[in-house]
């Protein structure tokens, strides 16, 4: 996936989830839907793992699930939202220590947050 879209996606992203800026988004990574193709739009999987942020700190702990967008050359919206819309999400108030081995089990995440990356980091220091 190119960087254009990648772009397009974590800004609708931002707008959709995080409109008062309290949600931190560790690590995001899509996928093309392969045979789903629709005239001029693209489906695709994203799997994005988030958290609260107050202030500069953010919480321990992070949720996540997976979403289908549709993107169009002039519109990115979300489709089959009754999927995941309601109900918990996949992950639950997991350390963030595990939000980007989950996140990387979809696809090459093309956004890792610092924070996200150094907690991984502590992650394999412990076990090494």
């Amino acid at each position: 996936m190119d960087k254009k879209r990648q772009k397009l996606i974590l800004e609708f992203l931002k707008n959709s989830f995080d409109p008062e800026g309290t949600i931190h988004f560790l690590a995001v990574a899509a996928m093309e839907q392969e045979g789903v193709e629709h005239l001029e739009s693209l489906i695709i999987k994203v799997r994005v793992a988030l958290t609260l942020q107050e202030g500069q700190s953010i919480n321990p702990y992070f949720d996540g699930t997976d979403l289908s967008i549709e993107m169009t050359p002039t519109e990115t919206q979300f489709i089959q939202e009754e999927d995941w819309a309601d109900g918990p999400p996949i992950r639950e108030g997991s350390p963030i220590e595990l939000a980007l081995g989950w996140v990387s089990e979809l696809a090459l995440p093309f956004y890792v947050s610092f924070e996200a990356q150094k907690a991984a980091k502590k992650k394999e220091g412990k076990q090494s």
